[in-house]
């Protein structure tokens, strides 16, 4: 199992100013995949911060499934979920979302292959900072159809004065943000001031996203893994 870091720097007026003011740092992290309608999540929210905040993860996930509604602001909770290995897919075969993991799967991917008539929810949970598991994208998952979610190592940090619930759709960027890159290093060393925002190195795994920014099509990546054609049963992997 792999770990990630990022590491954040402030000073103590910044923290302090931060905190005085009802700031929260809001997390976000992104996924590709061959459905269009994904919705980017609040993976986390915390005000547990200081002069050097250590965010650290590990790539164990869970697919899940849910009648919950993909709307601005509503809460996706993910009432059926199974543990996950990428390359694996969840094989939903009840009426209420229910289903069983099986080896078979595209690789680097986590499938969800629907094999009832019945249209959810579905998407991805992450191990996130807090030991949690938590959704970070949530898909509309027709009858009959297969979603193909790849969890990519691409976090985005912001901080807000909104309040705003783990798992929230949010489409929107609050405040000024700081997308951030893991996939060719898994620990990343960042800076935030209140009043310059953020900095780092200079390296082309950074980048500043303004507020207000349009966050689906930086968390949520098209791609043209494998078509919505459901894919063949095989063994079944035990929970």
């Amino acid at each position: 199992m792999t770990g990630f870091q990022i590491e954040i720097d402030m000073t103590q007026d910044t923290v302090t100013s931060l905190a005085d003011g009802g700031y929260s740092l809001l997390g976000f992290k992104a996924v590709q995949s061959n459905n269009a309608g994904g919705a980017p999540l609040a993976w986390f929210n915390s005000a547990d911060y200081a002069t050097e905040t250590v965010l650290s993860w590990q790539d164990k996930y869970e697919a899940f499934t849910t009648n919950s509604q993909i709307v601005p602001g509503g809460v996706i909770r993910a009432t059926n979920h199974y543990p996950i290995d990428r390359g694996q897919t969840l094989q939903v075969d009840g009426n209420k979302g229910t289903g069983y993991v099986t080896q078979d799967g595209v690789p680097l991917a986590v499938s969800i292959h629907n094999t009832t008539t019945v249209p959810f929810t579905c998407g991805v949970s992450q191990s996130q900072p807090d030991g949690s598991m938590d959704p970070l994208c949530a898909f509309p998952l027709y009858g009959q159809h297969l979603d193909v979610i790849v969890p990519l190592e691409r976090v985005l940090l912001l901080f807000t004065t909104a309040q705003v619930k783990t798992s929230s759709v949010i489409y929107k960027a609050y405040s000024q943000g700081l997308l951030i890159d893991l996939t060719a290093a898994p620990v990343r060393r960042v800076r935030f001031d209140i009043n310059k925002g953020w900095a780092w190195d200079g390296g082309v795994w950074a980048q500043i996203v303004p507020p207000n920014a349009d966050l689906a099509p930086l968390l949520v990546e098209g791609s043209s893994l494998q078509s919505t054609t459901p894919a063949p049963h095989r063994a079944t992997v035990a929970a």
